[in-house]
């Protein structure tokens, strides 16, 4: 890029793929120091370079690598990779160009056959761009009709409208090469090119030659001083076609001119990605400065904690208690399922296992599976409980037996209902605390707030685990209590009548059934009603309160600083917003210079002060066993 100011070339490394070739999500900026001195120039290449093909390593570990130690690691590194090296120069003395250098083609791999697909494919991906201006280069010992570079290149631009030919390392061909140096002088000279933009000739310098520190003014007067005073270059009728000056500079006349037949494309590129930018710009929040931060959260805390009891009541959203009714039904449901399945008539088919064990229930480790219970289990489990009652005395353990087997199978119900109304509460908590409007968009706040919110809901969760715990202890143990004796002995006369209507005297055994139906109608019904209440009010309402409580309780002894911080905003938005206001600042001006282009026709070099077109240098080697 020229530009005002003293040389500089800054280096960064892009990772938009990973290890495996497949793009990345969100593409990786890794930046290398900014060199003001040419000459550190190419070590400093080579430790990016070594980075970008070790994809193991962190990229700071080649900061500080020799040369030497660059070549050791060569048997460690990928041969190639789809990540980038980008390097950008600002030279008041340059020209404005871009362009990448893509690897050599290659004919021959020693160790790995898949590296030669890999380049082919990863320069045609470079080359197919319309808006692109392809540069092969070509030793001129080599035979230039028969490169792969030149193959590539025809596929993707079969008139040769696109593509420049470059010569290197013409000191390599010797006077005695008359052939070649026939062959390439009428090439030069457009007399059998097959280019529209015909061919260059450069000597870069050699090894000997950087390594003596020459300026590039000397470096240039060297390549200078070799066609001046070498055959054929000498005798050549244009001059302009040696030399990496005239090169750069008649290409870089190239790429304006491609601009103009390409700029209402490029203008209307230009256009979708800004609007695109603007669009994204405007749905992140603005910057947020106060001058009074504990007014701020305080205020989102109260606001939160309003929501939070609103939905949990269902004042404002309906949806959550809609969720929780549904789960209790699940409960009761559950709960009704263990009603002991009492048959006043007929016997167990055989063979079968009494459903009622004849032990009590304190010895069972577990529920016993629940099934019908027949007047022969009813006999069986009084008489597993008689002592020395007198005769007609129905022992009273045997009835609560029967029904603590089936009032002891509510427990895992229990334990899942509050697991699940638990999880709806912390998740629609973690929803609204999320939202932009309470603690959303401070990253920091957020981080607070949720951490209080886990120790709370911790402390609360064992508490009402606990209490739940004691309500099915109290049903689940001695003595069976109940108070509601008018419906107790309603539903009792009630399930005898079904049986002997209103004259007979009942069996002792259809006396102990009905006991068992009329007090798990009652208890289960009593216990259902207590979980629900006991699950609304003490985990519920009072986590609601909990959390406004200890929210205001921890903020205001905060320091200034602290709440300072707390109102950070989020790193990656604030990274996301410099972006794109960057972005549509440059497009902003490119927009502008493209108009300004278009009607008065500036000088490129004023014009291309931001990205332009690409020039892409696919090159030919014959074997490859290095990196490039």
């Amino acid at each position: 890029m020229r530009g005002s100011g003293p040389w500089s070339c800054t280096i960064t490394l892009r990772f938009q793929y990973d290890d495996k070739g497949t793009p990345l999500s969100l593409s990786k900026e890794v930046p290398f120091p900014t060199i003001y001195d040419p000459k550190d120039v190419e070590l400093w290449l080579r430790r990016a370079q070594a980075a970008i093909l070790t994809p193991q390593a962190r990229p700071q570990e080649f900061h500080n690598k020799s040369r030497e130690e660059i070549k050791g690691l060569q048997t460690v590194m990928l041969p190639f990779s789809w990540n980038k090296v980008e390097v950008l120069i600002r030279d008041p003395d340059g020209a404005d160009l871009s362009f990448v250098d893509l690897p050599g083609i290659i004919q021959h791999h020693s160790t790995d056959t898949e590296v030669i697909p890999f380049v082919k494919k990863l320069t045609e991906l470079y080359i197919k761009n319309k808006n692109t201006l392809i540069v092969v280069t070509v030793p001129m010992t080599d035979d230039f009709e028969n490169q792969g570079a030149f193959e590539l290149a025809t596929q993707a631009d079969p008139k040769g409208l696109r593509t420049i030919g470059v010569g290197t390392k013409p000191d390599m061909l010797t006077p005695g090469n008359t052939s070649s140096l026939d062959k390439w002088k009428l090439i030069l000279e457009g007399t059998s090119s097959n280019l529209r933009h015909g061919y260059y000739c450069v000597k870069l310098p050699t090894d000997k030659d950087r390594e003596a520190g020459h300026s590039r003014s000397e470096l240039e007067a060297l390549e200078k001083t070799f066609h001046r005073t070498t055959e054929p270059w000498k005798s050549l009728d244009d001059q302009s076609r040696l030399g990496m000056r005239n090169f750069v500079e008649n290409t870089s006349r190239l790429l304006i001119g491609l601009i103009e037949n390409n700029l209402p494309d490029i203008k209307k590129r230009v256009d979708t990605i800004l609007d695109t930018d603007k669009k994204l710009l405007s749905r992140l929040p603005a910057p947020f400065t106060v001058s009074n931060p504990i007014s701020v959260i305080l205020l989102r805390v109260a606001a939160f904690c309003k929501a939070l009891q609103g939905t949990i009541t269902g004042t404002q959203k309906k949806d959550f208690i809609h969720k929780n009714q549904a789960r209790y039904e699940v409960f009761k449901n559950e709960i009704k399922k263990t009603t002991p399945n009492l048959q006043w008539s007929g016997t167990r088919p055989a063979p079968a296992v009494p459903s009622v064990p004849s032990v009590p229930a304190s010895s069972v480790t577990k529920p016993a599976p629940l099934g019908p219970i027949y007047v022969a289990d009813v006999q069986e489990t009084v008489r597993a409980h008689r002592t020395w009652e007198l005769p007609g005395y129905v022992p009273f353990e045997a009835t609560k037996d029967i029904i603590l087997q089936h009032i002891e199978h509510w427990e895992d119900p229990l334990t899942r209902c509050f697991n699940d109304i638990s999880k709806n509460t912390l998740d629609l908590i973690r929803s609204l605390v999320r939202e932009p409007e309470y603690f959303g968009r401070f990253f920091r706040l957020l981080s607070f707030v949720e951490t209080v919110i886990k120790q709370e809901e911790t402390a609360l969760r064992a508490k009402v685990t606990e209490m739940l715990k004691k309500k099915f202890n109290m049903e689940n143990g001695s003595p069976l209590r109940t108070e509601n004796l008018d419906r107790f002995n309603q539903d009792r006369s009630t399930w005898l009548s079904q049986i002997y209507g209103n004259n007979q005297t009942p069996s002792d055994e259809h006396r102990v059934m009905a006991d068992i139906h009329a007090y798990f109608q009652i208890a289960s019904a009593r216990f259902i009603d207590v979980v629900v209440l006991c699950i609304e009010e003490e985990w519920h309402s009072k986590l609601a309160m909990r959390l406004e409580e200890c929210l205001i309780e921890k903020i205001p002894p905060l320091s200034r600083e602290r709440l300072d911080g707390l109102l950070g905003e989020d790193p990656h938005i604030s990274r996301q917003r410099n972006n794109l206001n960057q972005r549509i600042t440059q497009l902003t001006r490119i927009k502008t210079r493209l108009s300004e282009y278009r009607i008065s026709g500036p000088n490129p070099a004023s014009l291309w002060s931001g990205p332009s077109p690409e020039i892409r240098a696919p090159t030919f080697k014959k074997k490859r066993k290095g990196k490039n």
